[in-house]
């Protein structure tokens, strides 16, 4: 054996010591443990490997075993005194107060103490040199960054935000005031204006979810229709003391993909055509979660989904100029190009 096969083989050894370590870890956060097949999947290994690898971790850890639950699945997790195996290092720490920038520049400022107490917990458990670890994370931070976002910047009250969350684990009508805009739409475009306010209401609703956006809504069920409620409009929030009963036919991330961005309206199959000179572009943008791309002879690109939100998909398409057509459906076209001409008409 020579010693690149040397290298390749330690290099093998290596990656399944971390695999295991991983396993171990894995066992312990989720609450139901993993099956076999859930190892094969996430390692890439055979049944066989995956068996071996279950084993080896039932051999080196008495806390972990076989979990009664009611699949007929095996599953084996952990139980009693967990197992920390991890050294978190400075890049970890990085990765952490750049989740934090993120959350800033997408108004949920609020989610940060919960990441400071992160950074703290895993500070407080390492057994590195603490001034040489914060020196090393200084360093790094001082090294990257995100580029200015342009877009609303409307906060989140945490108190009313902890109310919500109480609602939703609660099952409980909530009772609120919301300052809404009142529409008209627009004869030559199809969308909605602003044309005032409406006087505040006061609605009593079933809280269903969540959605984080440039704005934040509360999306809840007014007797049989779900709406979007934006949270920064949301007063006098009361929880309720009536219980409501679960809806099994409601999937909150089945709704969000239904939509694009947040608006709700009617589904439409999108078809759009791209130029070539963005198609590197086109291949790595996430447009919907039911996209299919696909790239022609010619170098353009077809990109299609089902989606509703029309508006949403107009002002994404703007973006992309005249490297961009709308191949169906025609409806989408013409409501496209009379907000084209609006805008023109504005710069006369």
């Amino acid at each position: 054996m020579d010693m690149k096969d040397y290298i390749k083989e330690d290099n093998l050894r290596m990656n399944r010591i971390k695999d295991i370590i991983d396993l171990i870890m894995s066992m312990q956060a989720l609450r139901y443990g993993v099956s076999l097949a859930e190892i094969q999947e996430k390692y890439e290994v055979s049944r066989r490997t995956a068996t071996r690898m279950k084993d080896i971790v039932l051999e080196l850890c008495p806390q972990a075993v076989e979990l009664q639950t009611n699949s007929r699945v095996k599953r084996w997790g952990f139980k009693g005194k967990a197992v920390n195996l991890y050294n978190y290092t400075p890049d970890d720490i990085v990765d952490i107060e750049n989740i934090k920038e993120l959350c800033k520049i997408n108004n949920l400022e609020i989610k940060t103490d919960v990441l400071d107490k992160l950074i703290n917990s895993i500070k407080s458990s390492s057994n590195t040199n603490l001034s040489a670890y914060d020196n090393d994370i200084e360093a790094l931070l001082e090294c990257e960054g995100f580029a200015a976002r342009q877009g609303s910047n409307y906060k989140i009250d945490g108190e009313l935000l902890s109310k919500i969350r109480v609602a939703l684990k609660s099952m409980k009508k909530v009772r609120f005031d919301y300052n809404s805009a009142d529409y008209e739409i627009d004869k030559k475009t199809g969308f909605r204006r602003i044309k005032g306010l409406k006087p505040t209401k006061t609605v009593i609703v079933e809280p269903l979810g969540i959605i984080y956006n440039e704005r934040h809504y509360l999306v809840a069920k007014d007797r049989d229709k779900i709406k979007n409620y934006m949270i920064h409009k949301i007063s006098n929030f009361e929880i309720l003391e009536e219980y409501v009963s679960p809806d099994n036919a409601f999937d909150l991330k089945k709704y969000t993909q239904e939509s694009f961005g947040v608006f709700h309206d009617e589904l439409v199959k999108v078809k759009l055509k791209f130029n070539k000179e963005v198609a590197e572009d086109v291949l790595n943008y996430n447009f919907h979660p039911t996209q299919k791309i696909t790239q022609q002879k010619n170098g353009s690109i077809i990109v299609e989904f089902t989606s509703s939100g029309t508006k949403s998909i107009l002002f994404n398409l703007f973006k992309w100029g005249s490297n961009v057509e709308i191949i169906s459906p025609k409806k989408l076209k013409d409501r496209y190009r009379n907000y084209l001409n609006e805008v023109l008409n504005n710069l006369k």
